[in-house]
C-alpha cells in the first residue's frame, strides 16, 4: 500500500475526477472512511483518492509489484479477469516497483536508497513495516509528478527476493564455444599447445529479469583436460590465441580433449547488488570436445 498525503505538483496537478474527488472530501470533513479495503477493489480503482481523519485527503493504492504491475511474468492470486493497466508502464522503466495510478505510471525504490532517517520521518506510520518512500509518476503527454509518501509492504508479496534469485539464476546462459588450439591441425610433443575458447565473449553475461532480479556472470577462468590423462587444468579465461592456455604432451597419439568456460556469479535487483545467502556463485558451460592429434617431431638430414 501506497498513502501519501497533500496535493501533487507540477503538470499533473489533479484535475477532471480527482478534483471532483477533493471537492468531496471538502465536503466530508470530519467523515472517518475506513482506509482498509479488499485488495482487489484497490487493484480495480487504482486512483482510489478517498477522505481521512481530520478531512485530510489520502492516497491509498495497490502496492508495486501486485497485479497492476505491468510485468506480464504472472501474479498469482485470485480475482476473476484479466485486468490490463490503466497507463503505459514502459514510461516507469524496467524495474518490478513500477505501477499505475490512472493515467500515469510511477516508479519507486523500495526501500528507497534515499529517504530520510526514521528521525525524519513524518507523523502517521500506518504501521511498524511502514517506510517512508519517494516515488515518481509521469503520463504519455509528459505531465508527471512526484512525492514522498508511506508505503506498507502487503504480506502476500509473490516470490522471495530469494526465489527470484533463484529464477534468475535459471535464465542465465553460457555462450556457445569452440575448444581451439594452436599448433592448426596437430601437435607436436615437447611443444606448448595453445589453448582457448573460441567464439565466447570476454565480457559478463547477463539472463533476463526475473521480477526485477537479474543474475550476471563474470568471467572467471577456462578449464581444459588435454585428454592424455594428466587431468584437468585450469587457465585464465582466454578467448582469442595466446599463450595464456597453454600445455605440453610428452606422449605422441590422437586425444579426444575437452575444456569448459567458468563464471562468478551475482544478483542484482533493480540495478542494485543483492547479497542474500545461499545463492549461487558460479556457472559452468556444457564441456566442449576437440580431437588432437600429436606428433613426435622428425629429424630431417641434410646432405
Amino acid at each position: 500500500m501506497f498513502m501519501t498525503t497533500g496535493a501533487r505538483t507540477g503538470r499533473g496537478a489533479l484535475r477532471g475526477p480527482l478534483a471532483r474527488g477533493l471537492a468531496v472530501a471538502a465536503l466530508a470533513v470530519g467523515l472517518v472512511y475506513a482506509v482498509a479495503q479488499d485488495a482487489r477493489a484497490d487493484t480495480q480503482d487504482p486512483d482510489c483518492y478517498k477522505p481521512g481523519g481530520s478531512g485530510k485527503l489520502i492516497y491509498v493504492c495497490h502496492v508495486p509489484g501486485g497485479e497492476e504491475s505491468g510485468n506480464g511474468g504472472g501474479s498469482g492470486g485470485g480475482g476473476g479477469g484479466s485486468s490490463q493497466p490503466s497507463c503505459d508502464l514502459s514510461l516507469a522503466g524496467e524495474g518490478s516497483n513500477r505501477w499505475c495510478e490512472g493515467e500515469y505510471a510511477c516508479w519507486a525504490n523500495i526501500p528507497s536508497a534515499a529517504y530520510p532517517t526514521p528521525d525524519d520521518w513524518p507523523d502517521g506510520q500506518p504501521s511498524e513495516d511502514s517506510v517512508y518512500i519517494y516515488k515518481n509518476c509521469q503520463n504519455g503527454e509528459g505531465d508527471r509528478y512526484d512525492e514522498w509518501g508511506w508505503h506498507t509492504p502487503q504480506e502476500d508479496t509473490g516470490p522471495s527476493l530469494q526465489e527470484r534469485a533463484m529464477m534468475a539464476f535459471g535464465q542465465l546462459n553460457t555462450p556457445e564455444f569452440s575448444l581451439t588450439f594452436s599448433p592448426p591441425g596437430h601437435s607436436i610433443i615437447y611443444i606448448d599447445t595453445w589453448w582457448w575458447a573460441e567464439g565466447a565473449p570476454a565480457g559478463e553475461i547477463r539472463g533476463s529479469s526475473a521480477l526485477g532480479v537479474v543474475a550476471v556472470g563474470t568471467p572467471s577462468h577456462i578449464e581444459v583436460d588435454p585428454g592424455d590423462g594428466s587431468g584437468v587444468m585450469t587457465c585464465d579465461f582466454v578467448t582469442s590465441e595466446s599463450d595464456a592456455c597453454s600445455y605440453t604432451y610428452s606422449r605422441s597419439g590422437d586425444y579426444t580433449t575437452s575444456g569448459r568456460l567458468v563464471y562468478d556469479v551475482h544478483f542484482e535487483y533493480d540495478g542494485t547488488t543483492l547479497d542474500l545467502p545461499g545463492l549461487p556463485d558460479s556457472l559452468e558451460s556444457a564441456w566442449q570436445e576437440s580431437g588432437i592429434t600429436v606428433t613426435e617431431s622428425q629429424a630431417v638430414v641434410v646432405p
